[in-house]
């Protein structure tokens, strides 16, 4: 029962693809066939884009419909009239599994790190910096906030004068004695108007930053899509313009070619040849995913030294700002010598020609108060889905090592189920190679048996 409902599946398979992959209808239910298949395709591919524009590009509803609509009708009437583009646009799904696809991929990850991993970095950065700015100015802001302690270090100079009754020294600290007062709430009012225009000046600046992320990511969208059908377009005009390229598969179809001209067709018999009759993965196709995996092991190890940077440092301002911010109140002390002389003319020539009329020498101390509110900050946090997406891209690219090499099988397959004189003429140019190859070697085998007579022969007459 499975075996017959396998069979007959498969059978139907068989006869869609035919419908699909002719250049011509055969009849009225091939093309009615081919149509419905053109438009699933479009209507398939269509909602997957119209997802990708709302979703991640953040595109309006109206303009995704439209952009989608045109899609769809575009895609439709070109795969349905134009076999070559039908074949291009097929071609494309295996191809964003090869090495193309794995570039797009780490280039992706690239973009996502330069969009979102350094600019959090530069804004933790920026953050601890501003910090320790504010906290060293913070206690001179203080200071000069404290005019209480300024006010009674005058007001004792002054009585100290008085007390001395010199008219002298009363009309030159006539112009000192006033009272300093700072407006401290004016200068913190100010202050805070001052930081709401730098705050306003950055959110301006990050959300111009969120406009250029996004239109990086819809300039980058465009050049995916267009990257991978031209790299289908180029990869079927080298397939349809020389027999060379991409013809090292053993297929069924080789061999079954070869039987008929009495040709035992191997992998050996071509060069780089591989098997593509079973699902085993050749040494040679082994060791080509190395490279490729060194590759993006170092872009892996780039991406998560930036990560833990970035994780450092916002542990560091998370840690760090509190405990900035909460100094504790600091006393400070201010050792006032003031003395005034005065000179007498008379006595100038001699030793006691200075009267002091003032000395006042005085230690003054003050608690300068801490405010943990005026460097308050907050330390930017990575976005988990970042982490994640960067995460799914590395695990993607590794795994598409292995499937590269069934995507490059079953891009050929494609190409050559849809041309299929193209590749009767490339098993031909085969089956010649392999014939040559052939030859080449039963000569060598005749020769070393030749060769190897002769010493026989010579041998037998110097013994006799």
């Amino acid at each position: 029962m499975f075996v017959c409902v396998r069979a007959s599946v498969r059978s139907s398979m068989e006869v869609l693809w035919l419908c699909y992959s002719s250049p011509t209808p055969q009849s009225a239910s091939h093309l009615l066939t081919l149509l419905v298949l053109c438009l699933s395709l479009a209507a398939v591919t269509a909602s997957l884009l119209f997802h990708w524009l709302i979703d991640l590009l953040k595109y309006n509803v109206q303009t995704a419909l439209v952009a989608v609509g045109i899609y769809a009708i575009a895609v439709f009437i070109l795969s349905s009239l134009i076999h070559p583009y039908r074949c291009a646009f097929t071609i494309i799904f295996p191809t964003s599994f090869t090495q193309q696809g794995r570039k797009l991929l780490l280039s992706t990850s690239m973009m996502i790190i330069v969009l979102y991993v350094l600019p959090n970095i530069a804004a933790n950065i920026a953050t601890l910096t501003h910090v320790v700015k504010c906290a060293s100015e913070k206690l001179s802001q203080s200071l000069l906030s404290s005019s209480e302690l300024i006010n009674t270090i005058k007001d004792n100079i002054v009585r100290r004068a008085e007390e001395s009754k010199y008219e002298s020294l009363l009309q030159m600290l006539c112009d000192f004695k006033h009272t300093t007062h700072i407006n401290v709430s004016e200068v913190k009012r100010r202050l805070h108007l001052l930081s709401q225009r730098v705050q306003e000046d950055f959110s301006e600046v990050k959300s111009q930053v969120q406009d250029l992320k996004l239109l990086f990511s819809r300039i980058f969208a465009a050049v995916f899509v267009l990257y991978l059908f031209t790299e289908s377009v180029m990869y079927l005009r080298s397939y349809l313009t020389s027999v060379r390229f991409d013809n090292t598969y053993i297929t069924g179809g080789l061999r079954k070619k070869g039987a008929e001209k009495g040709i035992v067709v191997e992998a050996k018999d071509v060069k780089n040849g591989v098997n593509s009759t079973s699902f085993r993965i050749t040494q040679k196709e082994l060791f080509k995913c190395l490279a490729p995996a060194v590759v993006i092991t170092l872009y892996l190890l780039l991406t998560i030294s930036l990560i833990v940077l970035d994780h450092f440092l916002y542990y560091l301002v998370k840690l760090g700002v509190p405990w900035i911010s909460n100094m504790p109140s600091t006393n400070i002390g201010i050792n006032i010598n003031f003395k005034v002389v005065e000179v007498d003319i008379r006595q100038i020539f001699s030793s006691n020609c200075q009267v002091e009329l003032l000395n006042f020498n005085r230690t003054y101390t003050a608690l300068i108060p801490s405010d943990p509110n005026v460097c308050e900050a907050q330390s930017s946090k990575l976005n988990p889905s970042v982490v994640t997406m960067l995460v799914f891209l590395y695990l993607f690219s590794y795994t598409l090592l292995p499937l590269e090499v069934y995507a490059r099988r079953i891009r050929r397959k494609v190409a050559a189920s849809f041309f299929q004189a193209q590749e009767g003429r490339r098993v031909e140019f085969l089956i010649k190679k392999i014939k040559i190859k052939q030859k080449e070697r039963q000569n060598e085998v005749f020769f070393i048996e030749t060769k190897h007579q002769d010493k026989e022969v010579f041998g037998m007459i110097d013994q006799l």
